[in-house]
């Protein structure tokens, strides 16, 4: 569970049974992104505003493909505007915690829509095609794998080196009496 902090503070923190206390990254893996695609996450007040905006994002990205398809649709333009506004919310969000204050930030929220359309196309065309052996199912899944392989790069490159190092960490600290 995401537990918001004030916008000052880099890390959250969420405490667990007996004392102990579990560091949180400040951003999503790509597994939560993966599983907010999915809608598994993403649609609970408490949880991380990025997996909302992700699971949202994808939705957006449903709904346009829908729109294709039906001509008596709403205009595909106000779905992109959607879309657009999202992912400023995104890289203002991280902007406003990243670490390398001061430098402009690659866009993250570019990376997670990208990653939405790509799920969406790869189940689309997973629930389309004769057979799921199809070349056209293995590049599309092979693709969402590979942006979310960089996902963690990029997000670190943007909260810089001490992000990283937080990560090799031991995942829970235990409170001093």
């Amino acid at each position: 569970m995401y537990i918001p902090q004030p916008d000052d503070t880099q890390l959250s923190w969420a405490s667990g049974r007996d004392n102990v206390f579990v560091h949180r990254p400040l951003l999503p893996d790509w597994h939560e992104l993966l599983a907010a695609f999915c809608g598994h996450i993403g649609d609970q007040s408490d949880d991380h505003p990025v997996t909302r905006w992700a699971r949202g994002l994808a939705e957006l990205h449903l709904e346009r493909r829908v729109e294709r398809g039906d001509p008596g649709a709403a205009d595909t333009r106000v779905v992109d505007e959607r879309r657009a506004q999202t992912v400023t919310f995104i890289d203002e969000w991280v902007a406003r915690r990243a670490r390398r204050r001061g430098t402009r930030t690659e866009s993250l929220g570019s990376l997670i829509d990208s990653m939405a359309a790509a799920h969406v196309h790869a189940v689309h065309l997973l629930r389309t095609v004769d057979r799921v052996s199809d070349e056209q199912v293995h590049a599309a899944w092979y693709d969402l794998a590979e942006m979310a392989a960089g996902w963690t790069d990029r997000a670190v490159n943007v909260l810089g080196a001490q992000e990283r190092r937080s990560h090799s960490a031991s995942p829970g600290l235990q409170r001093p009496a």
